[in-house]
């Protein structure tokens, strides 16, 4: 008790002597607002001042060491035995009576040679009656907080990459997972008597990275979403786990598409190539395959690569690679090249837009 000689916890807080518990919380929660340590970075003085507000706010909110402080520091003297505090009912006994009785009376014959004043010895007499009748009383009970009700844990979105084979018949991927949880040792206040938290750094919560297994099913599409009940962060006060979703992308090629299990692309030709004919390269998803274009081939023109799409796994169905290519002209012709397209405008026998002039 002696640690409470001289503190003027009172005057920390801001509140008279005679405040409620609900007027104590009510001006801590105010000062703590304004000077929190997260609020005032670097500012030692605001630091010390949120330490001396939640000393003193420790202090006032226990019955228990508020009346010990209270008694030390003689707020009691002009306010009886418990003006502010419930007491249960309390039987005075011979001894403590003689102990008052003694205390009063020592304290008598040492000051009869200078008496005080008539009004400091009322005081003084009800101090020690304050004192003693402490010892004759039953302290209230705090009242017993409400249990912390349960809470559901966050849920999780990790995205997901998968190919389009995987995309039909489904894979299982290993995925890293970030699961945050609250700090057990400042319970996410971030705080411990006014300084950083050392296990959590001050940021009320802990980071941990879990490597899970995940069956990806088959015919998803790009953009799916698919949940994993239970697998999300951890529920508080018993409450349930949050529930892990999977993002989806499926990876794009930029020369193939796909339309259901097919596939898709469009391959530039050469004028040449287009009127003689010629074998070209084209992309497929297993790497590169010779396609051989006929004589005569328009832009637009669809040619058909069997069974070089998607297989799905479960019908045993396969798709097939479309191929559309479309005439490509050169805008920087050589002169050759000129000579060469003048020869050909002599030569040619037809006029596409001939059907067009005869309406």
């Amino acid at each position: 008790m002696k640690e409470y000689i001289g503190k003027k916890y009172y005057e920390t807080l801001g509140v008279p002597s005679s405040s409620t518990t609900e007027e104590i919380k009510s001006a801590y929660r105010k000062l703590a607002r304004k000077y929190h340590p997260d609020l005032n970075p670097g500012n030692k003085a605001s630091e010390q001042k949120f330490k001396e507000i939640t000393e003193a706010y420790n202090v006032l909110i226990s019955d228990t060491e508020r009346a010990k402080y209270d008694t030390i520091n003689g707020y009691n003297i002009n306010k009886g035995t418990g003006s502010r505090q419930q007491s249960s009912k309390t039987t005075s006994t011979q001894s403590s009576y003689q102990n008052k009785r003694n205390a009063k009376q020592a304290y008598s014959n040492t000051q009869k040679k200078d008496e005080p004043p008539k009004e400091f010895n009322t005081v003084f007499s009800e101090f020690m009656d304050g004192l003693f009748s402490q010892k004759n009383k039953k302290q209230t009970p705090p009242p017993k907080k409400d249990s912390p009700k349960p809470t559901k844990g966050s849920d999780i979105t990790v995205d997901v990459n998968i190919s389009p084979d995987e995309a039909v018949n489904g894979t299982v991927k290993q995925i890293n997972v970030l699961y945050v949880s609250e700090c057990k040792k400042c319970h996410g206040k971030k705080f411990i008597n006014g300084a950083s938290c050392p296990m959590c750094n001050g940021e009320g919560e802990l980071s941990t990275h879990n490597k899970i297994r995940v069956k990806i099913p088959q015919n998803v599409k790009e953009g799916s979403k698919i949940r994993i009940s239970n697998e999300g962060n951890k529920g508080q006060n018993g409450g349930e786990n949050g529930d892990l979703f999977l993002l989806v992308h499926v990876i794009k090629n930029s020369i193939l598409k796909y339309d259901g299990l097919n596939v898709l692309c469009t391959i530039p030709i050469t004028p040449p190539e287009a009127a003689l004919g010629a074998s070209i390269e084209v992309p497929t998803k297993d790497g590169v395959l010779t396609m051989k274009i006929p004589p005569g081939t328009s832009s637009g023109q669809k040619f058909k690569l069997a069974s070089e799409g998607l297989k799905d796994e479960k019908t045993k169905q396969t798709g097939d690679q479309i191929v559309t290519v479309e005439i490509v002209m050169n805008k920087n012709l050589s002169s050759e090249e000129k000579d060469l397209y003048q020869k050909l405008l002599k030569a040619q026998k037809i006029n596409p837009r001939g059907d067009l002039l005869k309406s």
